[in-house]
């Protein structure tokens, strides 16, 4: 702390693809969140989002092997808005055109897995996927 208040947080976080990692992305959140005066829903959304591609893109896009990179960006829009971007290495995987499995009929037809993209897709106020040149960049809108 500096002069007895919390130093601004970083406009980027930089994690390794280790599930253990994810433990970094809440507390940075939090922090970001307090400096935009976010509603506790919102930040509740935007941990969603984040977790939810994170752990996708260690768990398929790495298969779990540790020590790639990933980044999460964060910025603010104009209209006060909150941009989210990560980006990774991994093969391409283009989320937003991941299709949904219907709904389980029962709940003893639900398993597990295969729910990261339509959280994403509930919680987030927009969700765009870019190729790179070298793996993915995934980007999420909150209002």
């Amino acid at each position: 702390m500096l002069d007895g208040l919390t130093p601004k947080a970083e406009a980027r976080l930089s994690l390794k693809s280790r599930l253990a990692e994810l433990t970094l992305v809440r507390p940075w959140v939090e922090r970001l969140a307090a400096e935009h005066g976010t509603s506790e829903e919102k930040v509740f959304a935007i941990n969603i989002c984040l977790e939810e591609a994170l752990s996708n893109v260690i768990r398929h896009g790495y298969k779990g092997e540790p020590d790639h990179s990933l980044t999460v960006d964060f910025s603010a829009s104009a209209d006060g808005g909150l941009v989210f971007t990560i980006e990774d290495s991994a093969p391409l995987f283009n989320a937003c055109a991941f299709r949904e499995r219907p709904a389980p009929a029962s709940p003893d037809e639900i398993k597990p897995g295969g729910q990261g993209i339509p959280l994403m897709r509930k919680f987030a106020g927009s969700l765009r996927w870019e190729p790179l040149p070298h793996g993915n960049r995934l980007t999420f809108g909150f209002r």
